[in-house]
């Protein structure tokens, strides 16, 4: 309750909805979850498929999520990456050199109510306090977002969009193929713990730390000193040091992004 309140003042007071861009067109990729909704890597494959159709494209992600922009530095070489405390004020400054400025989450600023809103959705949708962060996966409730532009369903037996593995290797361009330590700190470390079961690895251990949780390096090198094989995400790898990176027992899980033919027209109608 105190959460609900504090969110609801906050909003109010500090987060107004703010003046719309003269120019590039804002889009919030967004989730009803705390974290681990996929919005990163469905943010990596939208702006590819906008750089595609020729559009001069800006991605905005939270400054404390430097793995995150540093992620989508390696995968966007053709976009613009910006790490902000506040995606508004940056959007504005961007307005006048970009035709699109996507938003890597921002779903809670509502001084955003401007911007074309996708939502991921994984059928967990809050609706009430008990879902809401500290004690749920949910920062917000549904009737706190009435400017959602798109939905895209991620679950169940016919998703928009789904999230797979696509391959393990490490930097040498090996798979493992002895018993593997996983080592994560991403917001949903369960869903990929899943995702690594349906590969077929033999897993010994699966560790889950805090989402951009910065001890992973301390964690990882002991491993990897011990002998043993570990597997960790892409964007838990951008925190890792080169040594770490480069050992031929680190492997990265590279997660693919498939869209629907039928989502992908919504996408770029919306987006035309």
């Amino acid at each position: 309750m105190l959460y609900r309140i504090a969110y609801v003042i906050h909003h109010r007071l500090c987060l107004r909805p703010g003046r719309p861009t003269s120019h590039a067109q804002v889009v919030i990729v967004g989730a009803y979850r705390n974290g681990g909704a996929g919005k990163t890597p469905f943010c990596i494959w939208l702006a590819n498929k906008l750089c595609d159709h020729g559009k001069k494209v800006a991605v905005l992600c939270h400054a404390a999520a430097q793995d995150e922009a540093k992620l989508l530095k390696n995968k966007l070489p053709r976009c613009t990456v910006l790490a902000t405390r506040n995606r508004y004020t940056a959007a504005h400054k961007l307005d006048p050199d970009f035709d699109i400025i996507l938003c890597d989450d921002g779903f809670e600023d509502s001084r955003l109510q401007f911007a074309k809103a996708i939502c991921l959705e994984w059928d967990d949708e809050p609706h009430g306090i008990a879902d809401l962060f500290p004690a749920g996966r949910a920062r917000s409730l549904v009737k706190d977002h009435k400017n959602i532009t798109l939905r895209l369903k991620c679950a169940g037996t016919t998703p928009d969009v789904r999230f797979c593995i696509q391959q393990i290797r490490n930097a040498q361009g090996n798979a493992p193929e002895a018993p593997v330590t996983l080592v994560v700190g991403i917001g949903d470390p369960e869903r990929f713990f899943g995702d690594m079961e349906h590969t077929g690895l033999q897993i010994h251990k699966a560790l889950a730390l805090r989402d951009h949780d910065k001890g992973i390096e301390n964690i990882v090198s002991k491993l990897l000193a011990g002998g043993q094989n570990v597997v960790t995400t892409e964007k838990d790898a951008c925190r890792l040091s080169p040594d770490s990176t480069a050992h031929a027992k680190l492997f990265v899980a590279v997660q693919s992004v498939d869209v629907t033919p039928e989502a992908e027209t919504r996408i770029m109608a919306l987006l035309s």
